[in-house]
């Protein structure tokens, strides 16, 4: 196995503020990395560089083998996102909300594959507004997919949940490295990142 996404040196600061210092680490295709640590520990912040959604202070970052100051519109054809605070249509049901943002690429994946992958067939025509947070989450991590990518990123993705809907969103990360994708996870729960990661980097106050 190659390496997804590597990082090297990475740095960020707020003002007076170090959010993320000098950190370093990899992650292997077709794994589940969980990147652990506590609220503002600076796990956001890093995926959000990585997402090419920030810019570093300093710090190198590859992912599939491309630097993602050269080649930045190429690398997000390749990566869906899950982002911490995921909102959608509240009048469109399960089906026309994947569909809408499936269409926002010129490469796509399948809907049905993605709804059957979610486990949401049975939700499939129901409006995502009346669905439990745990469905919802699901369709949050299915419109990740939409663009067929090799990287997924889910910033905590259970975070609020009751335990059986943070199971049922566990089992569709789970189904996400059956198919091959690299996931790369943030999380302030450590049963969460046993139970999923292949590998777990820990930081804590930025390192």
């Amino acid at each position: 196995m190659g390496q997804a996404i590597e990082v090297e040196h990475l740095t960020k600061s707020y003002g007076d503020v170090t959010a993320v210092d000098d950190i370093s680490f990899t992650v292997e295709e077709g794994a589940v990395f969980a990147f652990l640590g506590p609220n503002g520990a600076g796990k956001t912040t890093t995926v959000e560089i990585i997402e090419m959604i920030r810019s570093a202070d300093s710090g190198t970052i590859r992912v599939l083998g491309s630097d993602i100051t050269r080649q930045p519109a190429a690398i997000k054809e390749n990566i869906g996102v899950l982002p911490q605070e995921f909102q959608s249509f509240e009048r469109l049901t399960v089906r026309e909300t994947i569909t809408y943002f499936a269409r926002l690429y010129r490469r796509h994946a399948d809907v049905d594959r993605i709804i059957d992958l979610m486990d949401l067939r049975h939700k499939e025509n129901d409006l995502y507004r009346t669905l439990s947070g745990g469905l919802k989450q699901r369709v949050g991590v299915g419109i990740a997919l939409v663009n067929d990518p090799d990287i997924v990123f889910l910033d905590e993705p259970t975070t609020g949940l009751d335990p059986k809907a943070r199971r049922d969103v566990w089992n569709a990360i789970a189904g996400l490295r059956e198919e091959g994708k690299t996931v790369f996870l943030t999380t302030h729960y450590m049963e969460e990142a046993e139970y999923l990661a292949d590998h777990i980097a820990i930081i804590h106050r930025g390192r």
